[in-house]
């Protein structure tokens, strides 16, 4: 499922147009990636968990260069599914629009 896809399932289900859904879209999508840009964890209930944390550095292989190499620390954004989640996935419930 694409962007446009979600958009216009929103629409539908809201009974707005798919330009002012597209626009909330992306209102929401802003908030998400300002929260993670801040290190801010945060919950949507019944979906899960969305937060960064950092990888230290470790060892890994070039194969270019057939030698061990350095891999810098980052940090990176995970989601942790709900319980919720879990289940409706494992019962095959997972494809209801």
């Amino acid at each position: 499922m694409n962007t446009r896809e979600v958009v216009k399932i929103l629409a539908q289900r809201t009974g707005r147009s798919q330009n002012a859904t597209r626009v909330m879209y992306n209102h929401v999508l802003a908030v998400f990636r300002k929260q993670l840009s801040a290190h801010d964890k945060f919950s949507i209930p019944g979906l899960g968990t969305f937060g960064v944390q950092e990888r230290s550095h470790r060892k890994g292989y070039n194969p270019k260069l057939k030698k061990m190499v350095l891999l810098p620390r980052k940090i990176v954004a995970f989601f942790k599914p709900a319980r919720a989640l879990k289940e409706m996935v494992n019962k095959g419930q997972g494809h209801e629009q």
